[in-house]
């Protein structure tokens, strides 16, 4: 069951290895992949029913990403709405939603390809967590949620 503590893992500062697909809206996989270091760090706020993350990175084309991620959780629903800004995209303030069950997390969203404006599914999963260490995922499917494309993930490591 999910509860307002799932998040708890996350709190501090963190390293990240980056690994992501470039140009992971096209459906063929195309794109090269290509990995990168960030950091983040992530507190409570709004007695503990929110976390804000901060993330910092410089891609390997040497851009700086800056993003902050909203974690805010639903004591009715029991589940998680999380929203991710940064300096590179217009502000999309609609969220994945989803829940932690037996120590994974898996959160869902419906957008628009940017390509084509046909719908692409996206799935974030987090699991491998520990004190000291945690996976997150990013997946597209372009079939409706019957298969995903992974195209991001982030490993996690505490400072």
């Amino acid at each position: 069951m999910s509860g307002v503590t799932d998040f708890d893992f996350l709190l501090g500062s963190w390293n990240i290895r980056n690994l992501r697909r470039t140009n992971p809206f096209a459906p063929e996989k195309e794109g090269v992949w290509e990995e990168f270091s960030a950091s983040s760090t992530s507190a409570k706020q709004l007695d503990g029913r929110v976390r804000v993350e901060q993330y910092e990175a410089t891609l390997p084309n040497g851009e700086l990403v800056q993003g902050m991620t909203i974690r805010a959780f639903d004591q009715e629903t029991q589940q998680w709405s999380i929203v991710w800004l940064d300096n590179r995209n217009s502000p999309d303030f609609r969220p994945l939603l989803g829940h932690f069950e037996q120590g994974v997390g898996l959160f869902y969203q419906v957008i628009e390809s940017p390509l084509d404006g046909k719908p692409v599914h996206i799935r974030f999963i987090w699991d491998q967590i520990t004190e000291e260490g945690a996976r997150w995922q990013q997946a597209f499917s372009f079939d409706g949620g019957q298969t995903w494309d992974t195209n991001w993930t982030m490993d996690h490591q505490r400072q």
